[in-house]
């Protein structure tokens, strides 16, 4: 309550705080009837539709205007050609790479993009010397939210961060770009709580579930953790063997993400492991 002062009398004014709007939210959810909440569910499933609808509508838009763009620049290149002769092989030339040129430009820039968004996993200062493996599937439209997705990537640092990266030793945690205490040094806590039990066993509860049978008591591994939800990936043989060395024994650093992802740094391999599964 807070009073405000007026001419002759002091009156109280309720104030409404964020947390009693979610109760009230919360007990007239529950106070609904079953046909009202069904009505509550069906509006919320059409908003989310709509949002879809608009995505959509957005990304047609934008593909029709790269379409009427492209359509315009070949138009000209036609005309300049017919203007040019057949003897004139330089214009001609110029005329052909430069509309090659126009049709590789956005395969070329679509790759580097995607490129850089595969290195931008691996925190800083680290620097990558290559992709030593990677594995990403998509369940879905491949864009829209919801959609299952299931990735596992192999980084190789360059020589200097990893000899960087091994003299920090213990230290190399609150090093790392990210949050305060963000980086746990390994083997990773795959027990202590229902979350760490949900992180890396998710189906130990329910073993009908498991891709791999596996007996009751497991060290994790980095297949276990992609199969939380049912979307696996083809990891090619031996491929994830190192990661689940480095998650199983000391010397490693390791730290959740979005997405469902965790980035594991092993210094004394010089490589970075990253898998999610969301």
């Amino acid at each position: 309550m807070r009073l405000r002062l007026c001419p002759a009398v002091f009156q109280a004014e309720p104030q409404t705080d964020i947390a009693s709007i979610t109760l009230l939210g919360i007990l007239n959810f529950n106070v609904r009837t079953p046909v009202e909440n069904s009505n509550h569910i069906f509006n919320d499933l059409r908003v989310r539709m709509n949002f879809f609808a608009v995505i959509l509508g957005v990304l047609a838009i934008c593909a029709l205007l790269f379409i009427a763009a492209i359509a315009i620049l070949f138009i000209g290149l036609r005309r300049m050609w017919r203007r040019t002769r057949p003897n004139q092989l330089v214009p001609r030339t110029l005329i052909i790479a430069f509309g090659l040129g126009a049709i590789a430009l956005p395969c070329v820039a679509l790759k580097i993009s995607e490129r850089n968004s595969v290195l931008a996993r691996v925190p800083k200062p680290l620097e990558v010397a290559e992709i030593e493996y990677r594995l990403e599937e998509s369940w879905g439209v491949g864009f829209m939210p919801g959609d299952n997705e299931t990735g596992f990537v192999v980084y190789r640092l360059t020589d200097d961060s990893a000899n960087w990266a091994r003299k920090q030793g213990s230290q190399l945690g609150n090093m790392l770009e990210g949050a305060k205490r963000a980086w746990r040094e390994t083997p990773v806590d795959d027990s202590s709580d229902q979350i760490a039990i949900g992180q890396w066993h998710h189906y130990d509860r329910d073993p009908d579930m498991m891709a791999v049978e596996r007996p009751k008591h497991h060290p994790p591994t980095i297949f276990e953790y992609l199969e939380k939800y049912g979307f696996t990936i083809s990891i090619a043989q031996g491929r994830d063997h190192e990661a689940n060395q480095s998650i199983q024994s000391t010397g490693s650093f390791y730290s959740y993400g979005k997405g469902g992802s965790v980035t594991i740094i092993d210094p004394g391999r010089g490589k970075v492991y990253f898998a999610y599964a969301g």
